[in-house]
């Protein structure tokens, strides 16, 4: 079964691609599937391997050699898009961690598990290329982002029912756990309050980030809840700093009230776990860093990508760190001690690098043009990679292929954005119509078509 629907897959793949080059102006369903297709990947089982690695699958982040529904969709576009050249940037710190993936396979106890996550590097890549180079036409952002909004509603609806139908301590939606879905959750959330302090984004935006505030508060984790209200506070700073208005005043009254009434809603939702629960989870997180920080010290070149667990078992550290045999198949809850103890320090630099790059590009060009929506975009995705990369100090799954599918796709965004307003040179005009929905944006330069001709982004 799962050939045939490989072979489904890939069989539409050319016909998909020809159908958009004919109809280009109804490219922007597809676009909304991009942005969907992340929160489908589990509950809809859209990803195969072509082959698996033997052992214990918890031992493994990555299982085989996998391809997805959303890859398949990517080369699709690929191919329907028009031949113009665009650089890519970042493209340098996405191979020199590639590279640092591929060397570490040197240390590796098994070697194919470390190819394979260089696969999935591979495919991630691939979608970070084609958001990119589409998102020089204003309408792909709007429908990845109306994409994602959609998808984060049904988290909202399934997570209270897991929360008041169930009566879960910690709800994760349709995601293998509630860390997962607070993570992602903050590269939707942010982006439309952004938008929504500038006025635009219509009931959308307002929508987008009740469910988001809801969905941070019932996965009563305390690093989602904690890095949620950081990053509004940075989202909402920086917006006064770009332009003041009136409306963010209000805001700014709405958030305090509603901050005193959800206050002790996330406490209360945080104890229903435990005193003793809570303290048993930092004791193990404390155990697994120092297990991790012990192949570091012996490893320091890393252990090979995808083979923390093995190594921590084989080489003692689970055990001299004191983990409890229940946990030796448990990863460090801290992506950059596993990105270091598998790959090295090359590894965590070019990880940092790679990061750093999008997040500063986002806010420098956001900052410099405090009047046009794209600059109140920009300031949502940075503040969503900024946040969701603290947050890969507190949790592991920032390296699976939900998360950096959800990195991908916003760095192409970014990309895209910041390339219409001219970031890298001339703004890129792209004479297409586009009214996707939200208030109508009225800029005082003509970059692409989003400016005086009342055009609209969410």
């Amino acid at each position: 079964m799962k050939w045939v629907g490989l072979a489904l897959v890939l069989g539409a793949i050319f016909p998909l691609s020809d159908w958009l080059r004919r109809n280009p102006l109804q490219a922007w369903k597809v676009w909304v599937l991009v942005g969907l297709m992340p929160f489908l990947m589990t509950v809809a089982h859209l990803v195969m391997a072509f082959t698996l690695l033997d052992g214990n699958p918890l031992s493994f982040y990555v299982h085989g050699a996998e391809f997805s529904v959303l890859d398949a969709l990517a080369i699709a576009i690929f191919f329907s898009l028009p031949g113009r050249r665009l650089s890519l940037p970042f493209s340098f710190a996405m191979l020199l961690y590639f590279v640092a993936v591929l060397a570490s396979s040197l240390q590796a106890i098994y070697p194919a598990a470390t190819v394979f996550y260089a696969w999935q590097l591979a495919r991630m890549f691939l979608v970070y290329a084609v958001v990119a180079k589409a998102s020089v036409d204003p309408r792909v952002p709007s429908a990845i982002l109306k994409g994602m909004a959609a998808a984060l509603f049904a988290q909202a609806i399934v997570v209270m029912w897991q929360k008041f139908g169930l009566g879960l301590p910690q709800t994760s939606g349709t995601f293998d756990h509630q860390n997962i879905l607070g993570l992602i959750s903050h590269f939707i959330v942010f982006p439309f309050f952004a938008l929504l302090l500038a006025g635009r984004g219509g009931r959308m935006a307002g929508a987008v980030v009740l469910c988001g505030a809801i969905i941070e508060v019932l996965t009563a984790s305390r690093a989602t809840i904690g890095l949620a209200g950081f990053g509004y506070a940075i989202v909402f700073l920086f917006s006064a700093l770009r332009r003041w208005t009136s409306r963010k005043a209000v805001i700014l009254a709405i958030g305090v009230t509603a901050l005193a009434v959800l206050a002790p809603i996330a406490i209360s939702s945080i104890e229903v776990r435990g005193p003793n629960e809570l303290a048993g989870s930092d004791k193990a997180r404390t155990a697994m860093e120092d297990a991790a920080l012990l192949l570091i010290s012996s490893h320091p070149l890393g252990v090979g990508a995808n083979n923390y667990v093995l190594a921590a078992n084989l080489y003692g550290a689970n055990a001299a760190a004191g983990l409890d045999w229940s946990e030796n198949s448990v990863f460090v809850h801290n992506a950059y001690f596993l990105v270091t103890a598998e790959t090295g320090y090359p590894g965590l630099i070019a990880l940092l690098l790679l990061l750093v790059r999008p997040i500063i590009v986002a806010f420098r060009c956001s900052m410099k043009h405090s009047h046009d929506a794209r600059g109140d975009l920009l300031l949502g995705l940075g503040v969503a990679l900024l946040i969701a990369s603290i947050h890969g100090a507190f949790e592991w799954v920032f390296i699976l292929d939900l998360t950096q599918y959800m990195l991908a796709i916003s760095f192409g965004m970014v990309v895209g954005l910041a390339r219409q307003l001219g970031y890298w040179g001339r703004p890129y005009a792209l004479d297409l119509p586009l009214k996707v929905g939200g208030a109508p944006i009225q800029s005082k330069t003509m970059t692409g078509l989003i400016g005086q001709r009342g055009n609209e982004i969410p």
